[in-house]
């Protein structure tokens, strides 16, 4: 799926890169916070030992970041996403829907304050594997 980078988003993305010295897969932002999806296994190496390379990247970009570990498997990429994930049931059908189920503790933080978790949770979905909707039971 093709998507489309603003100027802002490219800068941002290719600071990123060459401050963790990682591939970036996609990178959007809402409100003040900016997610980057980088490549399977450099997760750890965007973050950097005790966190150096994000908090040095947040302090250039002005913003909080957030990383999400790509994977081809759409099951492990939302175990990456969503590590409070119990179950997963792919529902292959014209809808492309992805149920997952948490632990009632956890449901209230998969989700976030006023659904912004879930809402960002469902965009990465949407963008990188066409996935429709995302839903906590």
């Amino acid at each position: 799926m093709a998507r489309d980078f603003t100027s802002k988003t490219l800068r941002l993305l290719t600071i990123f890169e060459n401050i963790a010295n990682v591939s970036v897969r996609d990178c959007f932002t809402d409100n003040d916070i900016i997610y980057y999806v980088v490549e399977e296994g450099d997760a750890k190496r965007a973050i950097g030992k005790n966190g150096v390379l994000i908090k040095n990247a947040e302090k250039i970009i002005g913003k909080k970041i957030k990383i999400f570990e790509y994977s081809p498997d759409v099951e492990t990429f939302v175990k990456n996403m969503i590590p409070q994930c119990k179950e997963i049931n792919i529902i292959k059908n014209d809808e492309q829907i992805i149920e997952i189920k948490v632990s009632k503790n956890d449901r209230g933080f998969v989700i976030g304050r006023n659904g912004q978790n879930i809402k960002i949770y469902k965009e990465i979905l949407k963008r990188i594997y066409n996935i429709n909707d995302l839903q906590v039971k």
